[in-house]
């Protein structure tokens, strides 16, 4: 039977606690400031140069008082961006990453999230930028996400490198989502930025 450190169920209690209480700030926000902040990062990543016509980008179907991404994904797709969305499995934890269009059929998916179906996916390490969802970030680049570990495993591949590769991982999240200090561990990725309006 594997040993259980006290840390390790420290580290844990204190995710639980800050995503409480962080989603508590996020879900007090009015409809007006979160239209502000998700059209305003929809527009800084224009002016970044990751919505370009062929550029691979993902992002996610929002749900509940998350971070509105279909701002910057209806831009991309009308700057000629190819947009993704993920599916959660049905086992393991790799996300696929199937394209968003016309062409795209939906289902009811894990989370009560809606399911994208279409014959086009890409490979997580062929994706340019991906706009990740967040409970929480810091000022060094750690995210908190709802604790199913999806993303961390799905990019997992970036903490082995010594040089830059793509993709680009961006956190989408509100100001009052903003963490002096996350708990974090081994396999937590760090994010390349955040948008947050």
């Amino acid at each position: 039977m594997r040993e259980v450190s006290l840390h390790s169920v420290q580290q844990l209690h204190d995710k639980i606690a800050l995503r409480h209480e962080l989603r508590g700030k996020r879900g007090s926000m009015t409809a007006a400031e979160r239209r502000k902040a998700e059209l305003g990062a929809a527009l800084q990543a224009r002016r970044n140069g990751w919505l370009k016509p062929g550029k691979r980008i993902a992002a996610y179907i929002p749900v509940g008082s998350e971070f509105s991404s279909w701002p910057l994904m209806l831009l991309a797709l009308k700057l000629g961006a190819e947009v993704y969305v993920p599916r959660v499995p049905k086992n393991g934890k790799q996300l696929e990453f199937v394209r968003l269009d016309q062409h795209t059929s939906w289902s009811a998916g894990a989370y009560g999230i809606p399911e994208p179906s279409h014959e086009k996916t890409c490979l997580p390490h062929r994706l340019d930028t991906v706009f990740l969802p967040l409970v929480g970030y810091d000022d060094q680049g750690f995210r908190l996400g709802q604790g199913g570990g999806y993303y961390d495993a799905t990019f997992a591949f970036r903490r082995l490198r010594k040089y830059w590769l793509k993709p680009r991982l961006i956190g989408l999240g509100f100001e009052c989502q903003k963490a002096s200090h996350l708990p974090v561990d081994h396999w937590d990725l760090k994010l390349d930025a955040v948008l947050s309006g």
